[in-house]
């Protein structure tokens, strides 16, 4: 057979282990809970908070936690930093005992009962619910 043949046969082999591996790897990363990888984008409220509720025997719940915490606490963190300004007051007044997976579940939960706000930013999600938890005294 011919240079020219054999290249065109292996291409197109390697073009079918190419798509075979991409069908396997979008059916791996994809779950019947609605967890997939595409939800760490967070694009959307609701794409955290199918990272935030990964099963603990999911193989990516430790990643998947240690994100949803981290996304928690980076916005936790930014509201009392622009709070301490003279332009900014805190938006949230969460009690000092207030944990990460008290207020995770509360995002979970709000989020829930309010499937409106699904399609709105992971951030603004965050805020709407827990706001609506513990608003800050005027």
């Amino acid at each position: 057979m011919k240079y020219r043949a054999w290249m065109g046969i292996l291409g197109f082999a390697v073009l079918s282990a190419g798509w075979l591996a991409s069908a396997n790897l979008h059916a791996a990363t994809t779950t019947s809970d609605g967890y997939s990888l595409e939800d760490f984008k967070l694009r959307t409220a609701q794409d955290l908070v199918d990272v935030c509720m990964v099963e603990a025997g999911h193989k990516d719940y430790q990643m998947a936690i240690a994100f949803c915490y981290g996304f928690f606490e980076g916005a936790t963190h930014y509201d009392d930093a622009i709070s301490t300004s003279q332009w900014h007051e805190s938006i949230v007044c969460t009690p000092d005992d207030v944990t990460r997976t008290q207020a995770v579940a509360v995002f979970v939960q709000y989020q829930g009962a309010n499937p409106q706000y699904a399609a709105e930013p992971a951030i603004d999600g965050i805020f709407r619910a827990l706001i609506a938890k513990w608003p800050c005294a005027e």
